[in-house]
């Protein structure tokens, strides 16, 4: 298949414009060159290029492409005739290439300077017009388009590009500088890239490239499913004999041993005769079944220093971290690196807060009870007949399925002034421990949304995650 490797023009003096089919088989090549660097040059160059663009070059077939080049090109001479004429160009023509692709065929027009070759990494050869002496003809001889206030002559060429071969077009000052006495066709593209900076940069390059093959996918039948299956069970049972001991077969044989003998054996004895120990098969199912996790973890998320020393448990809410000391609640977003949101101060020290019902609840020391929404602004304040304790910090707390869907049955948090334990509530056993270095002053409720708590130990708040596997 064709495929562009590369296009370079300068403008305004030169142009490369393509169009191609979806699927690539079908497209046209245009490009155009002038020695001069003129302004008028940029609207004759746009003429050409919408001129082709609004034409009906897309649904040419290949029957009737040498007669469409002909016509179209016949009208056109004419139509350029007119625009160089109104300009103050000195060369009144200008060197034109356009082809007509269909799959590895090209249908092309050569005007004035614009020259092609065919090769591949071991020869090359011109296709169409020749380079050699160019550059001594006349400017009628070159036939420029546009030029001659005569009937222009089109002769359409035909090329096939073999595979692995690539087409070259070129304007007249880079054809001789790139074809010397020592030219390499392997190395036509490192050629062309040393050029690039050139003014009379202009040139198109396409390659017929091999069409890569799809591999099929391998779709299994059912001979294969059965066979793989077969291994799997294969390479279980081999296992089996190798690690397992062969419990299964040890049971069987000595059941039918048993129920062979002579000997009658009460329901009772036979566990003794299979030497299985009934408690400790007991014991494993029991853990199976009745266990509330296989593996839990109390690990240190991030830690950070407080500004002043708190006083009460601090609570969350989805977005917020509130944490309270003397008469100041300090609100800390939970997302935004833990900043600052906003600071609130109270005529007296704060007692506790809580979050309920989407606002915080604070208890103060003068016996009053104030109401804040999650910014801070207060929505309502009420004298109390007493103080009122929210939330003792240092109490146990209970995990079940709704705070963590992880958990079947339910954990106890178990806070005491130098750690924390995690303990099976069913059994008591203890699933996990840490320890503090310094005295652990308050631990939040479960954060469920973060699967978190949050201590403050010393001067510190530490967010610990609750890693549970199951």
């Amino acid at each position: 298949m064709i495929s562009l490797k590369r296009t370079v023009a300068t403008a305004p003096s030169s142009m490369c414009e393509y169009w191609a089919s979806q699927d690539g088989r079908f497209g046209w090549f245009l490009c155009t060159w002038h020695p001069e660097d003129h302004h008028a040059l940029e609207e004759i160059q746009a003429e050409i290029k919408l001129t082709i663009l609004n034409s009906d070059i897309q649904r040419v077939s290949k029957l009737e492409a040498g007669k469409w080049l002909k016509e179209f090109f016949a009208e056109f001479h004419w139509k350029l005739h007119a625009l160089f004429n109104k300009t103050e160009i000195k060369e009144k023509g200008i060197s034109l290439f356009l082809a007509l692709m269909y799959e590895n065929e090209l249908h092309f027009v050569q005007f004035g300077r614009l020259f092609c070759a065919l090769g591949n990494d071991k020869s090359i050869k011109p296709v169409g017009l020749k380079w050699e002496n160019y550059h001594v003809k006349s400017l009628k001889q070159l036939r420029l388009l546009g030029m001659d206030a005569e009937e222009i002559k089109t002769k359409v060429q035909k090329v096939v590009i073999p595979e692995k071969h690539f087409f070259l077009v070129l304007p007249g000052p880079i054809t001789r500088k790139l074809f010397g006495d020592n030219f390499d066709p392997g190395s036509v593209k490192v050629l062309l890239d040393s050029m690039s900076q050139s003014p009379d940069a202009n040139w198109l390059l396409l390659s017929n490239e091999p069409e890569l093959v799809k591999t099929k996918k391998r779709r299994f039948n059912t001979l294969h499913i059965a066979t793989f299956t077969l291994i799997f069970f294969t390479i279980i049972a081999i296992l089996y004999v190798i690690f397992g001991n062969r419990f299964f077969e040890g049971a069987w044989r000595n059941l039918r041993t048993l129920f062979q003998s002579n000997k009658p054996v009460s329901i009772h004895e036979i566990p003794d005769k299979l030497n299985i120990d009934n408690d400790k098969i007991r014991g494993y199912i029991k853990q199976a079944l009745n266990s509330p996790l296989r593996e839990v973890e109390i690990n240190l998320s991030w830690n950070t220093d407080l500004p002043y020393q708190v006083t009460v448990a601090p609570c969350f809410d989805l977005d917020n971290i509130y944490i309270a000391g003397g008469r100041f609640l300090t609100a800390y977003s939970k997302r935004n690196q833990r900043a600052l949101k906003w600071k609130k101060e109270f005529d007296s020290d704060v007692l506790g807060i809580s979050y309920i019902n989407g606002n915080i609840l604070v208890s103060l020391e003068d016996s009053k009870v104030c109401n804040l929404n999650s910014k801070g602004e207060e929505l309502w304040m009420q004298d109390m007949e007493g103080q009122v304790k929210l939330y003792h910090s240092l109490k146990p707390i209970e995990l079940t399925n709704a705070d963590n869907p992880r958990i079947d049955g339910s954990i106890i948090i178990l806070p005491s002034e130098y750690g924390i334990m995690v303990i099976d509530a069913l059994s008591g056993e203890v699933l996990h421990q840490v320890t503090f270095k310094d005295k652990l002053q308050y631990l939040s409720q479960y954060d469920s949304f973060q699967s978190c708590f949050y201590a403050v130990v010393q001067d510190a708040m530490l967010c610990l995650d609750l890693k549970i596997l199951n």
